[in-house]
């Protein structure tokens, strides 16, 4: 089982060290968007963004997800071959069509999703990116197929670095505000986009085959109504809230969002770029269905650990990155935070529906999710404003997370270890609950309290002995031989 774990362990590290790297450049720009943007243009920027969204579901028809599993069935180079190239020309072709069909509802959706026509422009250029991206994404996505690991992270990495310079350029030199931030975009797709599909179809050669593209479609399709599920759960509130409130209230909504994301990006996305591959490829052993349980229990670990420090440090968090008129963010942050655990989950719940390839319940039960998510977002927004709606997404995904898990395992049964996943969530509750009786004016001073609280969080779950024998003995090992490893230096330099 470790074996296993070193295996993923080496994929994620690697698709991680990008993403990582590139998120990390990305919070530290945020001071200078802070600067350049006003909370109004940040709201603005996140409708653009989330209708930006909702659209490629359609423009990508669960295409990507439907080739991590037809490219994973087979063992055969001309399969492969054809998965990759017959889904690339069908996203090339139908994105076009559909973006052509878009462009002209660019004054329409800016009137009614910004209340004004002036913002016409920048619909035409998120239509544009739509295709670029999508084309980028996909290609990407076959490189993660092909367990292209340090590669996808090369181009992940100059993806972001390529994007940053030109955002600072267009925002901050040449101060063309949400526009520049779309330019950036347009051109980073084109350069990555063609250098990428280039490079498969090289390769994989031409191979349009319909049946394949019938195939992938069955199985990629479903994931389109269950993406726009997700879509509501996540980002809905933001249509709801400017019925209710100002721009300015969705800008702060949305800083708040995207600090409570930083596990998703930390943690979910780069162990779903290789689990999502790993799983159809680990099916057939026997021990299958204990490799699924002990990393879901490895996964949620990493997610209330990460999940915890980021709601016990939300405000310094703010202090130190943001503008102070983005202060009030900090609320919402802790109940996102809940959020992205609920909604990162099912990651490792859904196995057995991919597995048995059900992915068809995926859209009822986030579907019914997104319902409820909707009217909770009706009746807590217009009392509670943001907070109501950080609510509202918590206990939806809550729900979500249980259909899901409920759906999964009765097509396919595994046997979860939910008394370590309780022990972790009790654990995190009581230090993130004793971590708020502490407020200090002193920013240095709470981050070194707060600190010395989250320390406690490991030793609790040592006193619930939450490790079992063969991790604990797998850890001993790994701290004498670090322990070895540094008395060797020291002999060296002393």
């Amino acid at each position: 089982m470790l074996s296993e774990l070193k295996k993923l362990s080496k994929h994620t590290l690697i698709y991680g060290t990008g993403i990582l790297l590139g998120k990390a450049i990305g919070f530290f720009l945020i001071p200078l968007y802070t600067h350049y943007l006003t909370p109004k243009d940040y709201g603005i920027l996140e409708l653009l963004d989330l209708t930006g969204y909702i659209i490629g579901y359609f423009v990508g028809l669960g295409i990507d997800q439907a080739i991590l599993r037809y490219y994973n069935i087979t063992n055969k180079k001309e399969e492969r071959d054809e998965v990759s190239s017959t889904a690339l020309i069908f996203n090339i072709f139908f994105g076009t069509f559909l973006v052509s069909v878009l462009l002209p509802t660019s004054k329409i959706l800016s009137r009614y999703i910004l209340g004004s026509t002036q913002y016409a422009y920048l619909f035409s250029l998120l239509f544009i990116n739509l295709l670029l991206g999508s084309v980028l994404g996909l290609a990407k996505t076959i490189l993660r197929a092909q367990q292209k690991s340090l590669f996808f992270t090369i181009i992940s990495l100059t993806h972001t670095l390529i994007a940053i310079s030109l955002n600072i350029y267009f925002v901050a030199i040449v101060k063309i505000g949400i526009k520049g931030i779309l330019y950036s975009t347009l051109i980073t797709s084109i350069l990555l986009g063609s250098y990428l599909t280039a490079q498969i179809l090289r390769k994989c050669g031409l191979k349009f085959r319909v049946s394949k593209l019938k195939d992938m479609l069955k199985y990629g399709i479903p994931f389109v109504p269950a993406g726009i599920s997700a879509f509501i759960l996540n980002w809905s509130d933001r249509y709801i809230l400017r019925l209710y409130c100002n721009m300015e209230t969705i800008g702060l909504y949305a800083l708040g969002y995207k600090m409570g994301m930083i596990i998703v990006f930390l943690i979910a996305v780069p162990f779903n770029l290789i689990w999502n591959a790993y799983i159809f490829e680990v099916q057939n052993r026997p021990d299958a269905k204990q490799i699924y349980a002990r990393f879901a229990t490895y996964f949620l670990f990493l997610l209330f650990s990460v999940g915890l420090a980021i709601s016990i440090f939300a405000r310094e968090l703010i202090v130190i990155i943001a503008d102070p008129a983005y202060l009030n963010a900090y609320k919402v942050i802790p109940l996102i935070v809940l959020s992205m655990v609920f909604m990162c989950s099912d990651n490792v719940f859904q196995v057995g529906l991919l597995i048995k390839g059900k992915s068809g319940y995926l859209p009822l039960t986030r579907g019914l999710a997104a319902i409820i998510n909707v009217v909770l977002n009706f009746l807590l927004i217009p009392k509670y404003g943001m907070i109501g709606a950080a609510f509202a997404t918590a206990i939806s995904f809550f729900i979500c997370a249980i259909a899901i898990l409920y759906a999964a395992q009765k097509v396919y049964y595994i046997n979860f270890e939910f008394i370590r996943i309780l022990k972790i969530s009790l654990s995190a509750i009581v230090i993130f609950e004793a971590s708020s009786l502490f407020s200090i004016d002193s920013l240095w001073l709470s981050i070194v309290i707060k600190s010395s609280i989250l320390c406690i969080f490991p030793i609790i779950l040592h006193i619930l002995k939450f490790l079992t024998t063969e991790e604990t003995t797998f850890l001993k090992n790994r701290l004498r031989l670090l322990h070895h490893l540094v008395l060797q230096n020291s002999k060296k330099y002393f």
